[in-house]
């Protein structure tokens, strides 16, 4: 239909508009998006084999319909609907892993079962070089598939009980351990950017699993039985720790003290070391609004002088803070905040500090991860923290390992 004037604004306001997994896009993001778009400016960004929301409404046809019509740089007519750019090429993989990959695809994905057809226009191709071995070394060879029948002959077949897929978890824990162990009698070696090719180490293995609530356990249990130094991130939920709640209610009123539940948590905390008592008094010199504005009345106003000198020093200290946010980088910023209320060697004298202390640097990692990775800014790393935290209950608290 007719566009309208709030439509016609942005049209103007937005020189380029991206969307990523576009094959997942629905009826309804497609058309607020053509109606504020100049018919010229969308960069479309996805793969419909990657498609999985159709019971979400998703439309992978509006993806397959513009990649089947919009033409490649070298054939685009004076009519073009649109230009198509392929990214076929993989950097990540070596080419025995694409080669599998294309393979099982080929024979599995079709237009009637997966909106495409699988054929050699499809391909993952390679884009990353790995240096051949020089001499003669056990390096990587073809993909493997290994298969455990874990069915008797006579057996009918039984209902999948917990049990039994734990019974199953058991045997897939156990040849994989087994195959392991097999690599290292192997003298299997990897290549390390550093040193070139070299003989595998623990930590150079990592299995991957679709859940890890239950089967890491198993897998971790028969790793450790078989003497393998294990790591599992798995566990309590890493953002419902204590401390974790802390330094995220600190970040919270850097950004913006107006904000009473974090401020109140901070209070309470080590960090501000004040008690109930000491907060109800402080609510009373301003019964009305915000608790920071309550902060501010209390240093202007209040009889007591102890209370009125604590409430001073923190927010000097919260002021400290939001002008060192102004320069230093995430991660910088809080570790700064561990050094500067001296958090970080509190918790590290509590019971299971060593745990505590870890979840602390686990934070500090995200940061720097983020920063490097993404959106920049104290911000959007709250808002990237409060989504993981909300949608992922997979996402354990820090587990020590001991490496030799």
């Amino acid at each position: 239909g007719e566009a309208t004037e709030l439509a016609k604004k942005y049209r103007e306001k937005f020189q380029e508009i991206a969307i990523d997994e576009y094959q997942d896009s629905n009826l309804v993001q497609e058309q607020i998006l053509t109606s504020i778009s100049k018919g010229n400016n969308i960069f479309m960004v996805g793969d419909v084999k990657q498609s999985i929301y159709k019971f979400r409404q998703a439309r992978p046809e509006l993806f397959l319909e513009k990649y089947k019509n919009y033409n490649l740089k070298q054939e685009i007519p004076d009519n073009s609907l649109g230009l198509k750019i392929q990214l076929f090429k993989n950097f990540r993989s070596r080419e025995n892993i694409l080669n599998i990959t294309n393979l099982v695809f080929q024979n599995i994905m079709s237009e009637k079962v997966g909106e495409i057809e699988y054929n050699e226009k499809e391909y993952l191709n390679k884009g990353a070089e790995f240096k051949e071995a020089t001499q003669e070394l056990n390096v990587a060879g073809k993909a493997e598939l290994n298969i455990i029948d874990l069915k008797k002959e006579d057996e009918e077949k039984e209902e999948e009980t917990e049990e039994k897929i734990l019974e199953k978890s058991e045997m897939e824990a156990k040849a994989v351990a087994n195959r392991i162990r097999k690599l290292f009698e192997d003298n299997y070696c990897v290549y390390d950017k550093k040193e070139g090719y070299r003989k595998a180490t623990f930590k150079d293995i990592v299995i991957l699993l679709r859940t890890t609530s239950d089967t890491a356990k198993v897998y971790e249990k028969e790793l450790t039985q078989n003497g393998f130094p294990t790591f599992t991130d798995t566990g309590s939920n890493y953002f419902e720790t204590e401390e974790i709640q802390i330094i995220l209610s600190v970040l919270k009123i850097i950004d913006n003290p107006n904000n009473d539940i974090p401020l109140v948590t901070v209070l309470r905390s080590p960090i501000g070391g004040f008690t109930d008592n000491e907060l109800i008094e402080i609510r009373l010199e301003e019964r009305n609004g915000l608790f920071y504005q309550a902060l501010e009345t209390t240093k202007k106003k209040s009889q007591n002088l102890e209370l009125k000198n604590k409430v001073n020093k923190f927010l000097n200290m919260l002021n400290d803070w939001q002008l060192k946010q102004e320069y230093l980088s995430l991660d910088e910023l809080i570790w700064y905040i561990y050094e500067s209320t001296n958090y970080y060697n509190f918790v590290s004298s509590k019971p299971n500090g060593e745990l505590k202390t870890a979840n602390l640097k686990l934070l500090f990692e995200k940061a720097k991860d983020y920063e490097k990775a993404s959106f920049k800014g104290l911000y959007n790393f709250i808002n990237y923290i409060d989504k993981i935290s909300k949608g992922s209950d997979d996402m354990g608290s820090a587990k020590l390992i001991r490496r030799k």
